[in-house]
């Protein structure tokens, strides 16, 4: 299945002092020069040249920086006038301009490929509430270079709820339009500051909806693509979170630990096969083997201190888990900082760089320099949430308390949404 990218031909966007009010545009500016001058913030702060570098310059990078840089537009391949959308809302074109050619890339391994583009175009024109939910986290996302983006996000967020009540109360029959509408809530939710909000509530309202998208047999599986693509979502949530669902299990109650379960979940993660179509791919999914395998061992591990009889881990067990945490980390540096696989390195990097001892700084310090990177394409206060709980834990690891990621979490009352 293949989703073809494409390019604006003569492209209007909304004045960006009134970006959700106005209705005249502006056209872009002239062709790009030779030497652009969209330097990062870091850069501009201290007046040295930027080298322009996405999603973190060199310099950034070198200092261990979050770099705030202003992401290009590229020129897609297909040319697409806008006039053929016609929706029936209010549509901010920048911003979905900015989401068709920038924030939906983020969301897919392969950029080419990309089914948040062109086949989110035929459901705004039915659908309000996707509409203003995608305008939501293209705000969202813009944020470092407009004082009005927070304002607007949160304007477009609550109007997607709205629309979206509406639309559900009359019975519009576009069940995939309702789906990801609700997955992109949950995500612009997780722009939020707040470690306890990440769009539990959204995620919640997608897994029921993907049940009665399930129980209407009239709607086909096979050939719709929009169907598809939310089964393949929802697929993709619930298998990521098939061990995490045990481990959360094993930690509330250790003494209803299922010896048969873990055999098959650690036997289902050993055994398996693939074959990716390129190298970056092939770290990426052995980063989420290792990261699978340590979440396992370490849910044993505290299921074995809760128990008399093993008030202690092996160290046999240990052992396995470092060797495990330094080959994810491995396996995800060997993926280039600017690949679009970065957006997805978040969920391996934490449970991964937690597990990282005193005596591998060299490992923390990719991490840290990884979780930036990744904060600098995605926007997402979580990345960097997610880098200060590990320098928590990592204290505590260097004063010999032997506290893991996911209970860490759990007794700072933290909840992000990653991966």
């Amino acid at each position: 299945m293949s989703f073809p990218g494409f390019r604006f031909k003569q492209v209007r966007v909304c004045s960006s002092s009134h970006a959700s009010t106005q209705q005249g545009h502006e056209p872009l500016a002239g062709p790009r020069r030779n030497k652009s001058k969209l330097g990062c913030r870091e850069c501009k702060a201290k007046r040295v040249k930027c080298d322009e570098a996405y999603p973190t310059c060199k310099r950034c990078q070198r200092q261990g920086l979050v770099c705030l840089s202003a992401p290009r537009l590229s020129q897609w391949q297909v040319e697409t006038p806008w006039l053929s959308l016609q929706p029936k809302t209010h549509v901010n074109r920048r911003l979905l301009q900015y989401w068709l050619e920038k924030v939906s890339q983020t969301l897919v391994i392969d950029p080419e490929n990309n089914p948040f583009s062109i086949l989110t175009l035929e459901y705004i024109a039915q659908s309000p509430a996707l509409l203003h939910a995608i305008q939501s986290v293209s705000a969202n996302h813009e944020q470092y270079y407009s004082a009005n983006a927070p304002i607007i996000a949160l304007e477009e967020h609550g109007k997607a709820i709205a629309c979206l009540r509406r639309e559900i109360n009359q019975s519009q029959n576009a069940p995939s339009a309702h789906f990801l509408t609700i997955l992109l809530l949950a995500l612009a939710q997780g722009a939020d500051a707040d470690a306890t909000n990440y769009g539990k509530q959204h995620l919640f309202g997608a897994r029921a909806l993907i049940n009665s998208m399930l129980l209407d047999t009239s709607m086909s599986t096979t050939n719709d693509l929009a169907v598809r693509l939310c089964l393949g979502m929802y697929l993709y949530w619930d298998a990521c979170r098939n061990v995490g669902r045990y481990c959360r299990q094993i930690l509330d109650s250790p003494q209803n630990r299922d010896l048969l379960q873990e055999a098959i979940l650690e036997s289902q993660l050993t055994t398996w096969k693939t074959s990716p179509p390129n190298p970056g791919l092939g770290h990426l999914y052995e980063a989420f083997r290792n990261h699978g395998l340590i979440f396992l061992y370490r849910a044993r591990a505290h299921a074995q201190s809760s128990c008399l009889a093993h008030p202690d881990p092996s160290e046999a067990q240990e052992s396995l888990i470092q060797q495990y945490a330094e080959e994810a980390v491995r396996h995800l540096m060997q993926i280039p900082a600017t690949s679009n696989y970065l957006n997805f390195q978040s969920l391996p990097l934490v449970t991964a760089g937690s597990e990282l001892t005193e005596s591998n700084q060299f490992l923390r310090d990719q991490v840290r320099h990884r979780l930036r990177a990744i904060y600098s394409l995605n926007r997402l206060p979580a990345s960097l949430l997610a880098l200060q709980c590990l320098e928590e834990i990592w204290d505590s690891r260097d004063s010999g308390d032997q506290s893991y990621w996911l209970l860490h979490m759990l007794q700072n009352d933290r909840r992000l949404l990653l991966g």
